[in-house]
């Protein structure tokens, strides 16, 4: 593990640690300022050209599932997969041989096959680019608006490489700010670059202060969107809906519409399109199954094959009842990045010998339907920290009856033995 951090980080890691060792650790001169904006134009993958397309959006679908289901107890939850698989590809890049593993199976594709493929899934979203700030006008806008950012931000005490900071300029098209990460106010900027690219539905970093902060990736979406055959207000009422077995009456849209839907093997999807090539989609679980109680639980490749089967399908008369929304949901990431082991150790994106890996990881996510359309933002934040102790590989808790044993270890003989069954005197 490296120990070549200034001043700061070092008494941040004798708080942690509770003892100083004077041996090889000594005190060094603050880090010089690293580099302060990545080299290169942005440089543009169409769709067709990205091999793993297919992969990373599958792949998309199935971490987008799971971090749904970390939202456990909330009753209504939202997530951006896309927000989350860019966010995680651009800390991917700075991962180096064996540390890629696990980056490669969550993203569905490794090295530069993922990095050609997030590239052409960013870009695409351009065709809808616009600002942001029209998420909160009165009147959705007559064109969708789809806004996507990326960002780094560097401690000012630390140094980045500079080939990590050039290929998330020329592949992601990401700014890089500086700015102090181990103080409130040097936050602020982050939550101000929060602000601006959801158009204010997300309010502030999710990010903490904490000295020990390398880095932080940022990637916020923000999207405003009308129905091209819009709900009739004066058909919204409140409507019958179960929840948990009962029935409870929710605020309900209703209407008439000729809509593409499908049913298969008992699920039913039904596409309100914005554009030709942009919708929101409503699928409804099986009656009885699982995922009708926990919507969560559905398989990741079913929806996509449901989505999939929409764009084939023929338009019909449909009624559709569909409940008004206003979701917002912070989601906790560094559970589901644990499991995933994707919170180990990264070497390419620091200068130097320190060791760094995902040490925060949150996703704020904001969803509103009603009678014209959608407005939507999310924002996804990895804060990549500096090693502060060993890597703990087993963690074990003396919370249950134990044994104890002095023995001889030149013969195995045991000197004491003790069963410990209640530890209080």
């Amino acid at each position: 593990m490296g120990h070549g951090r200034g001043t700061r980080r070092q008494q941040a890691w004798i708080g942690a640690a509770g003892v100083l060792l004077l041996a090889g650790c000594a005190s060094s001169a603050a880090a010089e300022p690293g580099p302060r904006s990545g080299e290169g134009e942005r440089q543009h993958v169409a769709l067709d050209e990205a091999d793993a397309l297919d992969e990373v959006v599958a792949a998309s679908w199935e971490l987008g599932v799971a971090a749904l289901r970390e939202s456990d107890g909330q009753k209504a939850a939202v997530v951006s997969p896309s927000s989350l698989v860019s966010a995680l590809a651009m800390v991917a890049e700075g991962a180096r041989g064996d540390e890629a593993l696990p980056f490669d199976a969550t993203l569905g594709a490794a090295g530069d096959d993922r990095t050609d493929a997030v590239n052409a899934l960013l870009g695409a979203l351009e065709r809808y680019e616009g600002d942001p700030a029209v998420v909160q006008e009165d009147d959705l806008p007559e064109t969708p608006v789809l806004h996507s950012a990326q960002q780094v931000v560097v401690d000012d005490q630390t140094v980045p490489e500079q080939d990590y900071l050039d290929v998330l300029t020329q592949s992601y098209g990401a700014g890089v700010m500086v700015t102090d990460l181990a103080t409130d106010q040097g936050l602020d900027p982050l939550g101000a670059w929060v602000r601006e690219h959801t158009g204010g539905l997300v309010e502030d970093t999710a990010m903490s202060p904490d000295p020990l902060l390398a880095l932080v990736l940022q990637d916020a979406v923000a999207f405003a969107g009308a129905f091209e055959q819009p709900f009739e207000e004066g058909m919204t009422a409140d409507r019958p809906f179960a929840v948990g077995g009962t029935r409870v009456d929710v605020l309900t849209m209703s209407g008439t519409n000729p809509l593409v839907a499908v049913e298969q093997d008992g699920w039913t999807a039904v596409r309100l399109p914005f554009t030709d090539d942009l919708s929101l989609d409503v699928v409804l679980p099986p009656v009885g199954s699982p995922e009708a109680v926990r919507p969560a639980d559905a398989p990741p490749e079913v929806l996509a094959a449901l989505g999939d089967a929409l764009d084939s399908a023929p338009q019909r008369a449909v009624q559709l009842s569909l409940p008004v929304l206003d979701l917002s949901t912070r989601t906790d990431l560094m559970p589901l990045l644990s499991d995933r082991g994707l919170t180990g150790w990264l070497s390419g994106l620091v200068a130097g010998d320190d060791d760094v890996a995902i040490g925060q990881g949150t996703q704020q996510a904001v969803l509103e339907l009603s009678e014209g359309g959608v407005r939507a933002a999310a924002v996804t934040e990895l804060g990549i920290v500096y090693a502060s102790g060993p890597i703990v590989e087993l963690e074990v808790a003396v919370d249950r009856p134990f044994l104890l044993s002095v023995r001889d270890g030149s013969s195995g003989w045991p000197v004491f033995l003790a069963a410990v069954e209640d530890p209080r005197p």
